[in-house]
């Protein structure tokens, strides 16, 4: 008697499991991943902009096709006189998943988005900040997009102490940024004010 208790109770827990496994699978992300210093932030009720549509269909990269669609938010967004340039993460939904695949994917790298006009072309953020090739990305760019990404996340984290807290916790290393993200970024690294 105490044997099929016990092996009932399995079975529970077992069909329990996985159907909160599948579940798990069948909803976004948690978290969003910041595309640039590689902060983690909780995706429910995150304080970005969306990507706006129209953008987002010019850019092959992350347009809908008939096995995906994305959702992205900017975290941050500069301008010059021919492009608009974009820093976006967020994650992309299968439309047809096969069984045993998850319906989201997490985007764990994002992107670093240029459009002109009708075109789109898209590099890794991170990348782009690290190469400072100033043929390709003009360093005023790169200043206004760190400048503005600062400001965004300190928005989103709720906060510039909370910023530095979340900086500190997930341990990135100022060394390791850019010039023009030290610079932006500079106030958020050391104690609180």
């Amino acid at each position: 008697m105490p044997f099929t208790v016990t092996k009932h109770l399995i079975i529970a827990a077992l069909l329990v499991a996985c159907n909160s496994a599948v579940s798990a699978n069948d909803k976004p992300p948690r978290f969003l991943q910041e595309p640039v210093l590689g902060l983690r932030l909780k995706s429910a009720g995150v304080k970005l902009e969306l990507l706006p549509e129209d953008v987002r269909k010019i850019c092959v990269q992350i347009a809908d096709s008939e096995n995906w669609t994305a959702r992205k938010w900017i975290f941050a967004r500069a301008a010059d006189a021919a492009s608009t340039y974009y820093v976006v993460s967020g994650y992309s939904k299968r439309r047809h998943p096969e069984p045993g695949e998850p319906l989201y994917e997490p985007d764990e790298r994002g992107g670093m988005l240029f459009v002109t006009g009708n075109k789109c072309e898209g590099d890794p953020a991170r990348e782009v900040f690290k190469a400072r090739d100033f043929n390709d990305t003009p360093q005023a760019i790169l200043q206004q997009l760190a400048q503005d990404l600062a400001k965004r996340l300190s928005r989103a984290f709720g906060g510039p102490d909370r910023l530095r807290t979340e900086i500190k916790n997930q341990r990135i290393d100022f060394d390791q940024l850019s010039p023009e993200l030290q610079e932006a970024f500079k106030p958020y690294f050391g104690p609180a004010k």
